[in-house]
């Protein structure tokens, strides 16, 4: 077999190069064009909507473009050996190379940024350099066989179409094997700061270099064909059936991007608002720290009781593990996760816990461990029943995240359920009154992304860290833990019947999951099904309580989801309060989702794309205030975060106060949301300072801020760590609209 047509080959690569760069060129110029439009027509109140259509629309126009490049292509390929004449051989190509960009980039294209949407980048940063290579050869090895069988339908009878497909399987795949390999050598944070026009120019020559090779292997299987003989290009009936079944197949694929954007649209079906807590406060005065009083006009507004005096703070959980330098406390096989599995276990009445994600990961996750701790609860009641008059209910309400593979939502209640059964857990045992019961919560888009957990009404510890193993320490598990940094804090006292008021609001929201009696761990799939919404009773009567002092410091509840966005408020008051310094620890850092178009020109993004707490900060800036902010590096949140970080630099240069505001990258995995606010005031929690998390119809999102003396000065000395150990957070000069660095 010829590695290319026999007909002056160095003219044919220069047209098949030139073909592939008016593509590319074409691509960018219908995308940019695509996104305005989609930019002006759906409302900025849903910006997940405007993720979705909008990365449909910059893929069709890269089917579009795909389609004139295998049309310019077409005098390069020896179609005309098989009886066709010019126009027939560019609109064969066209519509090869077209289909074919459809059939794969559209579903690939769509599906990977729905992953980096809400995996924060955590899939890339997990591809070490083989896997890159691995993933891209697959992906190009398979665009080519599509895309040479396409073609060779049209253009040869259908017992030849297997050496075009061959030829473009082993040539795009060669291609995309070794550019895999070289992003994997220079690194995904490396490739990125280079600046748009720079990654610009490594997409043209990776296109470039992909259509030459490929589609020259490609022509050489069609060359082939043709020597074999005369007789064998396509007749007309193959032809049309070969549209037919690609017209079928390109609308199944747009049925699945329609389902898409149908599906993040979804909302609970019970829509009723946030229920006030019905248990008074404890009549303590308002506060008199300005910190403290501005979330407490929030928080207290709409005759909400003040359940924030008289808590206590008992201490911080962490994942991996604390660190020597700023915690006395020991580390554990398993970091904070031992910490949530001991207070579960410690439970006398009722276990509240609701997180966004519970990984499938038997045996060695997180979810493992927390099973662990519901069974030595259970192991408790059985052994002692007189101990547990009332009995004893688990609920688990998670938060329908997504498999973005395959578009499935919530299917992590069967891993809730799996790991529990596992670890020798009954979902029922009438006889003790023990009840276990798992929900998942009913909306997409939002979804609920709220973690806390709430034992007895008197027990509340909130976290920004999910149930995967990303949190785990990689020393003391083998190496399966991602060592990703994050922290929780436990309360005991009053602010605990606000969280459980919270968890009720996430519970009526939510689908029951509805196991058969004689379910196994095995059968969990077969056996379990979505059931009725979930009711917030409280047997134990936990509800009904009348909160207790345990303590002396101030602990806010702050809570938001679509139609209460009282944490928003509350966090914006708290920076309009501050007079002396911020500092952050946060995974996200970013403007309006807009902004993710900055890639293509950094003036898409201005201060008017900036969110209620970035304007807070500028605020806080003017009035003296120091920032310090301490953030993640690498992924799509990478690239975010220098987005906003630039508007934000740039804005407070325009000010004349671009020294108030000190950034670094954190060194190593971050998934923290985090805030000390004039060195008293702390937030731990899950909120994200991302549109996502700031948007009328954001997610769900539970967070405590407190004045605790212990939080505020253990945060205190693990935050100087972190900051000792980070480099300066240097941003790209593409990013800046001057041209200047900064």
């Amino acid at each position: 077999m010829r590695l290319l047509p026999r007909h002056s080959p160095p003219a044919h690569l220069g047209r098949l190069a030139l073909s592939a760069l008016a593509g590319f060129l074409l691509a960018l110029v219908l995308a940019r064009g695509g996104l305005s439009v989609v930019l002006a027509v759906v409302p900025p109140g849903q910006p997940y909507v405007r993720a979705v259509v909008g990365t449909l629309a910059a893929l069709g126009s890269l089917v579009l473009s795909f389609g004139l490049a295998g049309a310019l292509s077409a005098r390069a390929l020896p179609l005309a050996r098989l009886g066709l004449s010019r126009g027939q051989a560019r609109v064969r190509a066209g519509v090869a190379s077209g289909v074919t960009a459809g059939l794969l980039v559209v579903p690939v294209g769509g599906l990977m940024g729905l992953a980096g949407v809400y995996r924060g980048g955590a899939l890339g940063d997990a591809l070490g350099g083989s896997q890159l290579a691995l993933l891209a050869l697959v992906l190009c090895a398979l665009y080519g066989l599509i895309s040479g069988a396409v073609l060779g339908l049209l253009t040869l009878r259908a017992r030849l179409a297997w050496r075009p497909a061959l030829g473009g399987l082993l040539g795009f795949g060669l291609v995309g094997a070794v550019g895999g390999a070289l992003l994997g050598w220079a690194g995904v944070p490396n490739v990125l700061a280079g600046g748009g026009w720079a990654l610009l120019g490594l997409l043209a020559a990776f296109v470039v270099a992909s259509q030459v090779v490929g589609d020259s292997a490609v022509a050489a299987g069609i060359d082939a064909a043709a020597d074999s003989s005369r007789h064998d290009s396509a007749d007309d009936r193959q032809v049309k059936l070969t549209l037919a079944a690609l017209g079928l197949a390109l609308l199944g694929v747009w049925g699945l991007g329609e389902r898409a954007v149908n599906f993040v649209q979804t909302r609970p079906g019970r829509a009723e608002p946030l229920a006030v807590p019905a248990a008074p406060g404890l009549a303590c005065p308002a506060p008199t720290d300005p910190l403290e009083l501005a979330v407490w006009r929030v928080t207290t507004r709409g005759r909400r009781p003040d359940l924030s005096c008289g808590n206590d703070f008992l201490g911080f959980l962490h994942t991996p593990n604390p660190d020597p330098a700023f915690s006395a406390q020991p580390p554990t096989p398993h970091g904070g996760f031992d910490g949530l599995a001991a207070q579960i276990a410690g439970a006398r009445r009722e276990v509240l816990f609701a997180v966004m994600e519970w990984a499938d990961d038997p045996r060695r996750g997180p979810g493992a461990v927390l099973a662990r701790g519901v069974a030595e609860l259970y192991g408790q009641v059985r052994d002692n029943p007189a101990a547990f008059p009332d009995g004893v209910t688990v609920r688990v309400a998670l938060g329908n995240f997504p498999r973005a593979a395959n578009l499935e939502w919530g299917s992590q209640v069967y891993a809730a359920a799996r790991d529990l059964l596992a670890a020798g857990v009954p979902l029922r045992d009438d006889r003790l009154g023990w009840r276990v019961e798992i929900a998942n919560y009913a909306g997409t888009f939002p979804h609920s992304h709220a973690k806390l957990l709430v034992t007895d009404s008197v027990g509340l510890t909130v976290m920004g860290f999910n149930v995967g193993p990303l949190h785990l320490p990689s020393g003391t598990t083998r190496g399966h833990g991602g060592d990703v940094r994050d922290l929780g804090m436990r309360f005991r006292g009053p602010v605990a019947r606000d969280g459980l008021n919270v968890f009720d609001d996430l519970w009526r929201r939510s689908t029951l999951l509805d196991c058969s009696p004689g379910v196994t761990p095995r059968t969990v799939r077969s056996s379990c099904r979505n059931g009725g919404p979930g009711e917030p009773t409280h047997p134990q009567g936990t509800d009904r309580f009348a909160p207790t002092r345990a303590g002396d410091v101030r602990a806010f509840s702050l809570y938001r989801r679509e139609g209460f966005q009282m944490a928003d408020d509350a966090l914006v008051a708290l920076l309009d309060a501050s007079r002396q310094s911020v500092d952050l620890m946060h995974v996200s850092f970013s403007m309006d989702v807009r902004c993710n178009l900055a890639l293509l020109n950094p003036r898409l993004c201005t201060s008017q794309d900036a969110l209620p707490w970035m304007r807070a900060l500028v605020r806080a800036a003017e009035r003296g205030v120091t920032v310090r902010a301490l953030l993640y590096e690498h992924g799509f949140l990478g690239l975010e975060n220098r987005v906003g970080l630039a508007v934000l630099r740039r804005e407070l240069r325009a000010r004349g106060l671009e020294d108030r505001l000190q950034a670094r990258w954190f060194p190593g995995g971050l998934h923290a949301k985090t805030m000390l606010v004039d060195g008293r005031m702390l937030t731990v929690g899950s909120q994200n300072l991302h549109y996502s998390s700031w948007t009328p119809r954001g997610l769900n999102e539970y967070t405590l801020a407190t004045t605790a003396p212990g939080a505020a000065q253990g945060y205190a000395r693990e935050f100087a760590f972190f900051w000792g150990q980070a480099r300066p957070a240097d941003l790209p000069r593409w990013l800046s609209v001057d041209g200047e660095e900064r």
